[in-house]
């Protein structure tokens, strides 16, 4: 998913020109067609234009003057002399007081004569927002089980099985695409006999929420389906709007709620920059080297003020800040063992994934003592399934949906919008992270991937970090 919004990013800046442009979400939604299965009457093979078929009868039936063809047929001079030209050129008509056709034009007009009408089923998709008719599509069909409230209403009415009145503005359509799916483009549709089946489908394509650099208050969206943006969807919803048919705008509503439940942690993640991470490093190592004796110092200052001075800098990086610590990979799995030994009242674990190489009897032992101190233990995980997505082990899910069954002090819940990683433990610290808790074990005996993650002690800051969790699962 991570890539696949990347590509999205990639895209939306290069469309619309916005170098900076970030992605803030992305949902499947279904797009409404109607699948209608028609019964055709068509003739196929013809050399002739139907037009050009009617002058030449005009003609063998001694109707051969301009004024005589045009008269009968009920058109312009203009045209007939159009295609009375294109009829001679092609050495069909010759012009020889009045006009007669070639043995090559009596052959011709004796081949339609023998034409025999075909029958056919043939099945067409009609947008169910903007009318289109188009005959072929390959139709990524949408789950509506799976995401319900994320199919848009159709707008055009469905056509009604036995009615051929509803879909007889769409005879043209339908010509020309009988014209494109034979060898002869010479195709006359003499009828719809019936419609035989017409049902709604939805075809399932990504709504991506994106703002035009990080700054921008403003959200807006573009809609992709097999990785590239659908002008046309774009187009014809923005119609909509104009008319006042504002038919995302149930859709748009649950995906700000998700982000609304994501704005307190936005906050705190997006004031902790990277500046001010590598400055608490950097500081913390110099004055973990002073402690050693053999450390080097400035002749004229001695370690214990170079120690003091540092110190001091550091604590008012960490007043301002907020940070009060830089952990890194394996530090951050003691940490979560840490939180579950040490707690007194709350201990908070949010994370995308659960993995049984983490959520082990080593795990759950410790979790289940926590809980028979009475602790309040809120795990929260889960995150938007897409294919190719990591899956969660149901082993461990079972396992601890049990202790949620046998301890009440345990709030075990799946949430489907949330990619952040953090754990709370009573109002002492917080950690924000790219570490998976559940998922990720840190053995450092595998091999090695550096995870960052930051210690906050700020009791107000925790508090946000706590709520905003708790908002993930009231707001699912």
């Amino acid at each position: 998913m991570v890539s696949q919004t990347k590509d999205f990013e990639e895209k939306i800046r290069k469309r619309h020109s916005l170098p900076e442009a970030i992605v803030i979400d992305c949902q499947p939604i279904g797009y409404p067609f109607y699948v209608l299965n028609l019964d055709l009457t068509y003739l196929a093979n013809r050399n002739l234009e139907l037009l050009e078929e009617y002058i030449m009868k005009c003609i063998v039936n001694n109707l051969n003057k301009l004024e005589e063809i045009a008269g009968f047929l009920g058109i312009d001079n203009d045209i007939l002399e159009r295609v009375l030209s294109k009829l001679i050129s092609d050495d069909i008509v010759i012009r020889n007081n009045g006009f007669q056709l070639t043995e090559k034009g009596q052959d011709a007009l004796q081949q339609q004569t023998i034409l025999s009408p075909l029958s056919d089923s043939r099945t067409f998709y009609l947008d169910g927002l903007s009318g289109k008719l188009i005959d072929n599509f390959s139709l990524n069909k949408f789950d509506v089980k799976k995401y319900p409230n994320n199919c848009i209403s159709k707008v055009i009415k469905k056509p009604r099985k036995d009615n051929i009145e509803d879909i007889i503005d769409y005879y043209q359509d339908i010509e020309r695409y009988l014209q494109n799916s034979v060898s002869n483009k010479n195709v006359e549709l003499i009828q719809v006999n019936k419609i035989e089946k017409v049902y709604p489908e939805w075809h399932e394509v990504l709504l991506v929420l994106y703002k035009s650099n990080p700054n921008d208050s403003e959200i807006e969206y573009e809609i992709f389906s097999r990785n590239s943006i659908q002008k046309d969807y774009r187009e014809t919803i923005e119609k909509l709007y104009g008319e006042g048919k504002k038919i995302l705008d149930p859709i748009f509503q649950d995906m700000k709620q998700d982000n609304t439940c994501n704005q307190s942690f936005t906050e705190i993640v997006s004031s902790i920059k990277d500046e001010d991470v590598k400055n608490v490093e950097q500081i913390s190592a110099k004055i973990s080297s002073l402690n050693d004796p053999d450390s080097f110092t400035d002749k004229n200052t001695s370690v214990k003020e170079e120690k003091q001075k540092l110190e001091k800098q550091l604590e008012q990086i960490k007043t301002q800040t907020r940070i009060s610590e830089v952990i890194h990979t394996t530090e951050l799995r003691e940490y979560l063992f840490k939180a579950l030994k040490e707690a007194k009242n709350r201990v908070m674990i949010v994370s995308p994934w659960i993995k049984s190489n983490v959520v082990n009897r080593e795990f759950l032992s410790t979790l289940e003592e926590t809980l028979k101190r009475k602790v309040q233990i809120h795990i929260i995980y889960g995150y938007k399934e897409t294919p190719g997505s990591m899956k969660n082990d149901t082993w461990s899910i079972n396992q601890l949906e049990n202790l949620a069954h046998n301890y009440k002090n345990l709030n075990f819940q799946k949430t489907t919008n949330s990619h952040r990683k953090q754990i709370v433990c009573d109002d002492k610290f917080a950690i924000v992270t790219s570490f998976n808790f559940l998922s990720f074990r840190a053995d450092p005996n595998l091999t090695y991937r550096d995870e960052l993650g930051v210690v906050l002690k700020d009791k107000q800051t925790i508090e946000d970090l706590f709520n905003s969790a708790i908002n993930l699962v009231k707001l699912k």
